[in-house]
């Protein structure tokens, strides 16, 4: 239960941090808000470290691995950003939310796990509800939606870092060099659009949302970008504690709560109605995860069953062609 609440919690966050970046659109960099919350995020994570009685290290226990979660965290926040600005914040959220599906099919081609032809038919049925969401007349090119479904690849390999990464490292650690490789990464990218080492000359939304110009925001722009840094360290946060103290098979499910919070803010803030397509394509995207989540959990259990320490009387193992 709290792995639940942490985690819509963290997503509630998250959706409020959507509004006030797709608010920032036309007005400033995305590397510029990621770069200012970066920063004080990071400030609020050491301050709580020196509050903390217990000693934390901040440092990894697997470096690597925690470089990679951030940049692949830093590539999914800012294409997701990036197509916000030009897509209906439902409509970008619930692309995103295809990341069980890669997930399920790139732990089978990549990882040479098995998957059973339920699971890959959920796979085959979650993408047909993407199809319905976006349109099947060529709209899958539009750069908007290629940026969303870059942003769900890299969420998924995202999310796998984590669990691996909580079995070695304290959730403020994770949340802390994540924090610190999106503020670096930003102003890093920045240095080459300013020095001219990267060019964008498109004109489209979403690239000159990235690539525009630095500029002094405005006072209450600025406090509302600092609010960003406050929100985010609390959401990275809790998103690193909910699956560190609950397992992802557990929680994972209720991530969908971010297709609602999207849906409610975009209609409030500017009064984006989603389509009758839009909405059985969320119900047939939803309704494949939550299969292939019932299924994985389902054989985990099959498997707990069968193996040599478990008590109970040995049950029969599911095959994987089911």
């Amino acid at each position: 239960m709290s792995g639940i609440l942490l985690l819509v919690s963290a997503l509630f966050l998250f959706s409020i941090q959507d509004v006030a970046i797709k608010y920032f659109s036309d007005q400033y960099s995305v590397l510029l808000i990621v770069f200012i919350r970066g920063v004080i995020a990071t400030s609020l994570m050491l301050l709580a470290v020196r509050m903390i009685k217990t000693p934390i290290s901040l440092i990894s226990q697997r470096p690597f691995l925690a470089i990679a979660r951030g940049l692949l965290g830093f590539t999914s926040y800012t294409t997701y950003y990036l197509a916000v600005a030009s897509l209906p914040l439902a409509q970008v959220v619930a692309i995103v939310f295809t990341a069980p599906l890669f997930v399920t099919a790139m732990s089978a081609l990549l990882l040479g796990e098995k998957v059973g032809l339920r699971r890959w038919s959920a796979v085959f049925t979650g993408f047909i509800g993407v199809l319905i969401i976006v349109g099947p007349s060529g709209e899958f090119t539009s750069l908007p939606v290629l940026l969303a479904f870059a942003a769900a690849i890299t969420y998924g390999s995202h999310t796998i870092i984590t669990r691996y990464l909580s079995w070695h490292d304290n959730p403020l650690s994770i949340a802390f060099n994540t924090t610190i490789v999106f503020t670096l990464a930003a102003g890093l990218l920045s240095l080459l659009l300013a020095s001219g080492i990267i060019v964008v000359t498109s004109q489209h939304p979403s690239l000159v949302f990235l690539a525009r110009e630095w500029s002094l925001p405005e006072p209450y722009d600025l406090g509302l970008m600092i609010f960003l840094g406050f929100n985010g360290a609390l959401a990275f946060y809790w998103l690193s504690k909910a699956y560190c103290v609950a397992p992802a098979s557990v929680i994972a499910p209720f991530e969908y709560t971010y297709i609602v919070w999207a849906i409610i803010f975009g209609y409030l803030f500017w009064s984006e109605i989603p389509s009758s397509s839009t909405l059985t394509g969320v119900l047939v995207l939803i309704s494949s995860s939550i299969y292939i989540w019932h299924r994985e959990r389902r054989l985990l259990q099959v498997i707990g069953n069968n193996s040599p320490t478990s008590s109970r009387k040995t049950r029969r193992v599911y095959p994987e062609s089911r």
